[in-house]
C-alpha cells in the first residue's frame, strides 16, 4: 500500500511539475500577450471614444437643426390641414350653390318647354284659322266674280260671242 501511496505522490508530483513548468508558463506567456493587446485596444478604444464623441457633438448640431425642420413640418402640416379643411367647406357650398342653380335651370326649362308647347298649339291655331279664313276669302271672291260675271251678262247680254 505504501508503494502505492508513493506511486501515487510521484504522479501527483510529477502532474505538478509538468504544469507548472510547461502549461502554467503557456498560461503565464498567454496573458502577458492578452495585457499588451488589451493596451493596445485601450489606445483604440481611447481613439474611438474621441471620434465617437466629435461625432456626437456634430450630430446634436444636426439634431437641433433636424428639430426645428420637424417642429416647421409640424406647423405646415397644421396649416395644411386648415385650408383642406376650408377648401372642404368651400367646395361643399359650392356644390351646393351649384346644386341649387340647377335646380332652377331645370325649373326654367321645363316652363319654357310648356310655354313653346303652348306657343306651338296657338300657332298651329292661328295657322289653321288663316288657312281658313284665306279659303272662305277665295270662296267669297269666286261668288263675287260670278256674281259679276251674272251681272255684267245681265247689263251687256251682247258681249256674248
Amino acid at each position: 500500500m505504501q508503494k502505492l501511496v508513493n506511486i501515487l505522490v510521484v504522479i501527483l508530483v510529477g502532474f505538478s511539475l509538468y504544469y507548472g513548468i510547461i502549461v502554467d508558463h503557456n498560461r503565464v506567456t498567454t496573458m502577458e500577450a492578452l495585457r499588451q493587446s488589451d493596451e493596445e485596444l485601450q489606445g483604440h478604444k481611447n481613439v474611438i471614444d474621441e471620434d465617437y464623441r466629435r461625432l456626437d457633438l456634430r450630430f446634436i448640431g444636426r439634431g437641433k437643426h433636424i428639430q426645428r425642420m420637424q417642429e416647421n413640418l409640424a406647423f405646415l402640416r397644421m396649416r395644411l390641414e386648415t385650408v383642406r379643411d376650408s377648401l372642404g367647406n368651400k367646395i361643399e357650398e359650392t356644390n351646393y350653390f351649384l346644386q341649387q342653380v340647377e335646380e332652377i335651370l331645370r325649373e326654367d326649362i321645363r316652363n319654357l318647354e310648356g310655354e313653346l308647347r303652348a306657343l306651338t298649339d296657338d300657332l298651329a291655331t292661328y295657322k289653321r284659322r288663316t288657312n281658313r279664313d284665306i279659303l272662305d276669302m277665295k270662296e267669297v271672291i269666286s261668288r263675287m266674280e260670278d256674281d259679276i260675271k251674272a251681272l255684267d251678262e245681265k247689263v251687256n247680254p251682247k258681249k256674248e260671242k
